[in-house]
């Protein structure tokens, strides 16, 4: 298979929830980022993986998996995005964009994400609500939404290359989005939804990274 997708990680976080960088954390022995690269490392058709972070996280995980490249993290997510695609090369026909804390990723999922994005332009990674949403205002329940429509999204986000450079040049001032698929659907393109499973959560609270133990432990 073709190389032809670059990988952006996105590893800026501070982990103010967890009173240090939750990407150097370590799940049954080895760093959050540390896994995150790995799994994609496995993945065919990646051809490069950019790790937008601090140097000094970087200094860490290029010492331990060769051949990454860096760029410079952002006050937001949006921004480190932007950071990272600038190290894309301009040869790859796709990019991905991974959260760097969520480990669990399996690599299945990833070439399924990649695949609809290179079919339907655009495709996220997630999986369907398992409770059921209401809406609050002023603390009163005002609605209840139809849980079959609703979609949580993950990590890959997968893109050809040239909607994501395009969404982010026109909408890439838009700082606070909370994902790039955001801006994505406003230039009118219905993004693929790829459903993985519950396992591929995001390391954000002390207790997300109990779970992420014991699911490494059962794989065991």
């Amino acid at each position: 298979m073709k190389k032809d997708t670059s990988v952006i990680i996105a590893a800026g976080g501070k982990g103010a929830r967890m009173g240090r960088p939750k990407q150097l954390l370590k799940i049954d022995g080895k760093e959050v980022l540390i896994r995150t690269i790995s799994v994609f490392k496995k993945v065919k058709r990646v051809k490069e993986i950019i790790v937008v972070t601090t140097p000094e996280n970087f200094k860490i995980v290029s010492g331990k998996i060769k051949g990454l490249k860096f760029a410079p993290a952002g006050s937001e997510r949006l921004q480190s995005v932007i950071n990272g695609v600038k190290e894309v090369s301009l040869s790859s026909r796709l990019i991905a964009v991974q959260d760097g804390a969520r480990p669990l990723v399996k690599a299945e999922y990833i070439d399924a994400c990649l695949k609809a994005a290179d079919k339907n332009k655009a495709a996220v990674l997630g999986v369907f609500v398992k409770d059921t949403v209401k809406v609050v205002r002023d603390g009163k329940i005002i609605k209840t939404l139809k849980r079959s429509e609703l979609f949580a999204a993950q990590t890959p986000q997968c893109y050809r290359s040239n909607v994501l450079k395009s969404a982010l040049a026109k909408y890439g001032n838009e700082i606070l989005a909370t994902d790039e698929s955001q801006l994505v659907e406003k230039l009118g393109i219905k993004i693929t939804a790829v459903v993985g499973d519950y396992e591929n959560i995001k390391i954000t609270t002390p207790e997300d990274l109990v779970i992420a133990n014991a699911l490494c432990k059962k794989k065991k």
